[in-house]
């Protein structure tokens, strides 16, 4: 059955730049080479960490595509992956109820959960919402986790006193419906919704964090 909103996941690149390496080993060049190549740095200021290309365009087109499709052989021995906070399953039930929350209401937004360390975990975007509408939702997170707070309550924050203003760097948002994911008083994670009013998106985001409040 369709879905009425497009899901997306963040994905490492840790593989492809392996993959890069051998490639160029294999070739002969020195594997130094292939690190000279790689730019970590955001573009922007206003760009989240991990937003960049660490492998240029050039070097994608000579990455080998590795074996067919199918069971991975290499899944038995991989270590555990380590979660800080919660990780993709929680991230994705509490983005689908923040979305669904919304909707019900007649609103269509945007959705990203991170965890306690801002690394996107999960993101959806409802059918109807603006192009730009999972970024600034995304840049809500990113406020929530250096501050520790709803993005609503660190405005009203700022309004008493401005000086707090000096530490919003340019890739944080100010706006509504940005909530930290809480357990037993510590940030475990961060959601965030777009597209609706400001009461309307903190509710959502609140009932997203309700749907995986016994399993957090």
């Amino acid at each position: 059955m369709p879905s009425r909103f497009a899901v997306h996941f963040s994905i490492p690149v840790a593989s492809a730049v392996v993959a890069c390496a051998m490639m160029v080993a294999a070739s002969g060049a020195p594997a130094q080479d292939v690190h000279a190549e790689r730019n970590t740095t955001p573009p922007s200021p206003q760009s989240m960490a991990g937003d960049y290309f660490d492998i240029p365009q050039s070097a994608q087109l000579k990455v080998p595509l590795g074996p067919p499709a199918g069971p991975n052989a290499q899944a038995a021995h991989r270590p555990a992956a380590t979660v800080n906070g919660i990780g993709f399953k929680l991230a994705a039930i509490a983005a689908q109820a923040a979305e669904q929350s919304c909707a019900k209401d007649g609103y269509a937004v945007t959705v990203a959960v991170t965890d306690a360390a801002g690394n996107l975990k999960a993101a959806l975007a409802a059918d109807g919402t603006r192009d730009n509408g999972i970024y600034m939702a995304m840049h809500k997170t990113v406020t929530v986790v250096a501050f520790g707070m709803s993005t609503l309550e660190l405005r009203g924050k700022i309004e008493k006193d401005p000086g707090l203003l000096a530490q919003v760097t340019p890739s944080m948002s100010l706006l509504p419906g940005g909530v930290p994911i809480l357990k037993d008083g510590k940030l475990v994670g961060a959601i965030a919704t777009s597209g609706a009013s400001a009461f309307e998106e903190e509710k959502c985001a609140a009932d997203g964090i309700a749907a995986i409040r016994a399993m957090l």
